[in-house]
């Protein structure tokens, strides 16, 4: 009975981590690091921050910016703490292709981004946190 439910438990994961890897895969420029990021590893996020900063305008800047963007909700404090020291949220607002022409998903992704980014109640970042959720709903 206990293997039963050890083995119940761990399903949940490893579709997860098997979802989080397909989804990786639709990632053209920064696969490994979207593999990375898409598991929550904030090591790699703050790899994404860097590699932004001198990226140029272009479907690369933009690959990092959906990996941004899908990084708020995995960690939302790792996501305020990796802009914390920026005057931006670097993808927070970010909207990619699957939101094209579609309103309502567009504003459930916004209402889940807002709410992970509330529950943060980390003092020192509370200036980020502002920051993000003002940008956030411009």
């Amino acid at each position: 009975m206990k293997i039963a439910l050890l083995c119940l438990a761990l399903v949940p994961a490893a579709v997860w981590a098997g979802s989080a890897t397909a989804d990786a895969e639709a990632f053209v420029h920064f696969p490994k690091l979207a593999e990375r990021v898409l598991a929550g590893d904030a090591q790699a996020f703050r790899e994404v921050l860097a590699q932004a900063d001198v990226t140029p305008p272009g479907e690369r800047l933009e690959e990092l910016a959906e990996l941004s963007s899908r990084f708020v909700r995995l960690a939302p404090a790792e996501f305020l703490r990796g802009q914390a020291d920026a005057p931006t949220c670097f993808g927070v607002s970010f909207m990619g292709a699957s939101y094209v022409d579609n309103d309502m998903a567009r504003e459930r992704e916004r209402t889940l981004r807002r709410n992970a980014l509330e529950a943060v109640t980390d003092p020192a970042l509370s200036s980020a946190k502002r920051r993000c959720l003002q940008e956030l709903d411009r």
